[in-house]
């Protein structure tokens, strides 16, 4: 089973950077850190995080569940002490109970906006085992590649020495390591970091780098129940669906501080130390002016303030037949697309807010919400093709019956050559989405030139820290109109989240186009505008959205 890279799915923004070539800032910089729950974490080389020292246990899970609410009632076959790793949760869970840690702790001051507890990325695992691709980045030799493809946590041998690890017992010859099934984390002997049941105990989730077209994860590690080899080396990755839970599959965390990616980065290009400062004096100029902005709309939307954020009745007028800029009952503006002037676009994804309005009148739930805290006028997030449908379905119904639009208008989503008209790309070959994916190399949301792809200050909402030089004031989704407009006047072609587009993807009908970049996003090629991405019409991520299309009809 094969992953397919298209731009974290479910979620989180991190930067893995060359942390070996500053060893001495690393040494100084990197204080151990603890969390409130009594987690003691542990830098790794080759990353600029680090790592929980262990698998997250039955009783900082415990806590979570108690705090939070969360809905989970897995129970394995066998018992667990407070001590031994949780088990039974899908990478959902895990996401869950890291953006819990984090708006815990940043609520009672322990840590600040900047740092985050989140999942480890693929390489950042490949690191903390050790792994020559982790730790090195570039430079790695024909050697270091024969050695990773063979190694295990605990050297080069096989079957393992004894007591190394909770593996399977009875199915390797000779191993024996006291415990049918999991063990009370630390029981062996930790990594030269620190680190413990990096073989073995539980199957630890990792977090995408990436957006990815199928609902699938990567574990690591091995667990209880494994005993064939090639399953257990250092490298060994295991494709699942993200929303498994098994008795053999748990998580460990890392604690992520931002500021000291940051640093770091300023060190290893000392050259463009003076750019990075005056793009984010810039940036914290900016902020001064959209947060008392921000801060306008929550009062709104919070009921503190008399009005209720949506436009007065008295001001609206219907969608003229001219095809000019367009405000519904909901304060969505939609302008023209083309020169027909009988489609327009909304300026933003469709929020939060507008969404809930649906949710509320269709009696509906929103059973995949993203964990972490979307304000009202952050877009919305965790929605299915068939769910933005549906909410555009109703959205006509509700303005037909005011006589806002016409009764020969429709909202509906956008079609791939409409999202990409929108987007400021013309003049498309191809004949499908999957013919014209990819097809233009020089073409961004926010620029024509590939030699300088890199979005400025405030252009869009990407994974910023992956991008050295650019830079965002959010860790998860922004308000949907906080950067930047495009020519059209369109926010976040880009980013923020990926939107979902009418289509069908090309031998695949029950799978639908996706486009845009989100705030997962960093890679140069995925974020290209000509890139596609494709899922199953009822798929959801936290970084998967939707903008409205209002086609008026034939005249």
């Amino acid at each position: 089973m094969l992953m397919r890279s298209t731009g974290p799915c479910l979620l989180l923004k991190f930067l893995c950077l060359a942390a070996w070539c500053v060893a001495p800032a690393q040494d100084v910089a990197m204080k151990p850190h603890v969390s409130s729950l009594g987690t003691r974490f542990a830098a790794v080389p080759g990353t600029t995080v680090q790592f929980a020292i262990w698998e997250t246990r039955l009783s900082e899970w415990n806590e979570f569940l108690r705090q939070q609410k969360h809905p989970w009632s897995y129970k394995p076959h066998f018992e667990q002490t407070p001590e031994h790793p949780v088990v039974g949760v899908n990478l959902q869970d895990a996401v869950a109970f890291c953006n819990w840690l984090t708006e815990t702790e940043r609520e009672k001051k322990l840590i600040d906006r900047s740092q985050v507890y989140r999942l480890p990325t693929p390489d950042e695992w490949d690191a903390a085992v050790g792994l020559a691709r982790g730790r090195k980045k570039a430079g790695v030799t024909a050697e270091d590649r024969l050695r990773d493809d063979r190694i295990y946590p605990w050297g080069e041998s096989w079957p393992p020495p004894p007591k190394t690890a909770n593996l399977a017992e009875g199915e390797i010859p000779g191993h024996d390591d006291g415990y049918p099934h999991t063990a009370p984390v630390g029981s062996f002997a930790p990594s030269a970091e620190g680190l413990f049941d990096l073989a073995g105990n539980v199957w630890e989730w990792t977090q995408p780098v990436e957006i990815r077209a199928t609902p699938t994860g990567v574990l690591r590690g091995g667990s209880w129940a494994y005993f064939r080899a090639e399953c257990l080396a250092s490298g060994y990755q295991y494709v699942v669906p993200t929303d498994l839970r098994a008795a053999t599959i748990g998580f460990r965390v890392v604690f992520d501080d931002k500021r000291r990616t940051a640093s770091l980065l300023a060190a290893l290009n000392s050259e463009k130390t003076r750019e990075v400062e005056e793009r984010m004096k810039s940036l914290a100029e900016s902020r001064k002016v959209d947060s008392k902005a921000i801060e306008e709309l929550r009062a709104k939307m919070t009921g503190s303030g008399k009005d209720d954020g949506l436009p007065d009745p008295a001001s609206l007028k219907p969608a003229a037949a001219d095809g000019s800029t367009f405000l519904n009952a909901l304060g969505m503006r939609f302008v023209p697309l083309d020169e027909t002037n009988r489609t327009l676009i909304c300026a933003t994804e469709t929020s939060v807010r507008d969404y809930d309005t649906w949710l509320k009148e269709a009696g509906r739930g929103w059973p995949q919400k993203p964990s972490f805290l979307l304000g009202g006028e952050h877009p919305a997030a965790g929605v299915s093709w068939e769910d933005a449908t549906a909410f555009c379905a109703w959205l006509t119904e509700r303005d037909r019956a005011t006589k806002l639009i016409p009764a020969t208008a429709a909202y509906r989503l956008p079609s791939d050559a409409e999202w990409s008209l929108a987007a400021g790309l013309k003049n498309e070959t191809g004949s499908n989405p999957a013919e014209r994916h990819l097809g233009d190399k020089t073409h961004y949301p926010w620029t024509t030139k590939p030699d300088d792809w890199k979005p400025g200050t405030l252009a869009v909402n990407l994974d910023a820290t992956k991008i050295p030089g650019t830079g965002d004031s959010y860790s998860y989704t922004a308000p949907v109109n906080s950067t930047t407009p495009n020519a059209l006047g369109l926010h976040e072609m880009g980013g923020n989240v990926a939107e979902w587009c009418a289509d069908a993807w090309p031998g695949a009908p029950e799978e639908r186009v996706i486009r845009g970049g989100s705030w997962l996003g960093w890679d140069k090629d995925a974020l290209l505008t000509s890139a596609r991405a494709h899922a199953l019409k009822n798929a959801t991520r936290s970084d998967l959205g939707f903008r409205c299309l209002l086609d008026l009809g034939k005249p």
